[in-house]
């Protein structure tokens, strides 16, 4: 099963790059000439460059190749922090080269190894998830394989080729949700129960979900795993275990949230910066009542409640809905036709990413962002699993499921070659 995975993710990357080859070599925005130039790279107009290497930095990719080669590790203006220092500290750290092409280079190895692992991580997530017992085993089996399948196809496809940093928040997520998989045991009707013996694992779930949250802010989402832990156990009266499983785990996320977003930003900024550090929560204490990640991404991108609203995004939000309603259907499938206790957390956390997405932020990057939650590839995977098995006419929601892979078919490759040539959507 692992070579099968392997041979189509290895297939389709080759098919991803070989369109970003042959796609058109001039840009049509100037920031990655900009850039390269601003920093010293070497060899721009080399062959590969020109037609390979070169489109790789567009969007964001500018942004993160930046962090990459900082000379102090320290960023100049306050808007690259929202390009994850983590991941440009980890690649730089990895190339351990002031030259700019292998820096690119390491990037977009690491970037490819993530993502191939995440592939391998979510397939035992799955099986582990759907596998309850003997009965399931095959199900859950071809299930795993349908939903790996799918998330290598993954709408965010195109800037996957090059050195974004979802694949990371991808593995981390992935492991994360795993691990608090193991430390847990399902107790049908009533729902989950935490083991003592697993208690390291549990905790160790909170330190890659708080990782996860370091590198993507959207992943604080993940928290809700521990609120409704924390709930279910609280009601139950079993205090103890509320106490040493979700609340502990739940802190030691937030801390990990609080100082990558309140504490460190105010330590690096002000109080010379002005504007967010004068909401200072109490005097003496480095945190501010607004997050700097929510203030820098108001200020330069304009994001926040309905701004994104207008006549001329409606071409983004058109963009934005074969992911909405597939992620969206998936909450009320495993809510009221399949209910599963264990994927509970996941249905809140899809139903809270779509709330944000749709009303704060820039909606057509749920294309990019969305597969850090793996509920909606369940529900398209189990749909066609269940469709192998009845030969009947594909009716209700199994068009929806039809029409998105067909969108897939046509979305990844025109995506990558748009991604390639620097044009929108982003």
């Amino acid at each position: 099963m692992i070579l099968g995975i392997t041979l189509t993710f290895v297939i389709s990357r080759l098919c991803l790059y070989g369109l970003i080859f042959l796609a058109p070599n001039s840009q049509f925005d100037t920031s990655t000439e900009l850039t390269l130039k601003k920093l010293q790279a070497i060899d721009v107009d080399d062959y590969w460059n020109v037609h390979f290497w070169n489109k790789l930095l567009s969007w964001d990719a500018v942004f993160f190749l930046k962090g990459m080669t900082l000379k102090d590790g320290n960023s100049r203006f306050e808007h690259e922090l929202a390009f994850s220092p983590l991941w440009a500290s980890m690649v730089k750290y990895l190339a351990n080269t002031d030259d700019v092409y292998e820096t690119l280079k390491i990037g977009v190895l690491v970037e490819n190894i993530l993502f191939y692992s995440s592939s391998i991580v979510l397939y035992y997530l799955t099986r582990v998830i759907f596998s309850e017992n003997n009965k399931k085993q095959f199900y859950g089996k071809r299930l795993a394989k349908i939903t790996t399948n799918l998330f290598i196809f993954t709408s965010a496809s195109g800037f996957l080729t090059g050195i974004y940093s979802e694949p990371l928040s991808f593995a981390l997520t992935f492991i994360g949700i795993l691990l608090h998989e193991k430390s847990i045991s399902t107790t049908i009707p009533n729902g989950i129960d935490c083991v003592w013996s697993r208690w390291p694992l549990y905790l160790l779930s909170a330190i890659f979900f708080g990782l996860a949250t370091i590198n993507r802010a959207n992943c604080v989402l993940l928290g809700i795993y521990y609120v409704v832990d924390l709930l279910q156990l609280i009601l139950e009266r079993r205090l103890l275990k509320a106490l040493f499983f979700p609340f502990l785990a739940g802190t030691t996320m937030l801390i990990a949230c609080l100082y990558q977003h309140y504490s460190l930003p105010y330590r690096a900024f002000c109080p010379q910066r002005g504007e967010w550090c004068t909401t200072r929560l109490f005097d003496g204490l480095p945190f501010t009542t607004m997050s700097f990640y929510g203030f820098i991404q108001s200020r330069y991108w304009n994001c926040g409640f309905l701004k994104y609203w207008t006549l001329n995004n409606i071409p983004n939000f058109l963009i934005a809905m074969p992911n909405f309603v597939v992620m969206f259907y998936s909450t009320i499938y495993f809510t009221r036709i399949y209910p599963s206790f264990r994927v509970r957390p996941l249905v809140f956390i899809t139903q809270a990413l779509l709330i944000m997405i749709a009303l704060f932020a820039h909606v057509q990057i749920i294309n990019r962002i969305s597969s850090f939650i793996p509920l909606h590839l369940w529900y398209l995977a189990d749909r066609l699993l269940r469709k192998s098995f009845n030969d009947q006419h594909t009716v209700g929601d199994d068009k929806i499921v039809k029409g998105y892979i067909y969108w897939l078919a046509f979305w990844i490759p025109l995506q990558t070659v748009l991604f390639a040539c620097f044009l929108p959507p982003a």
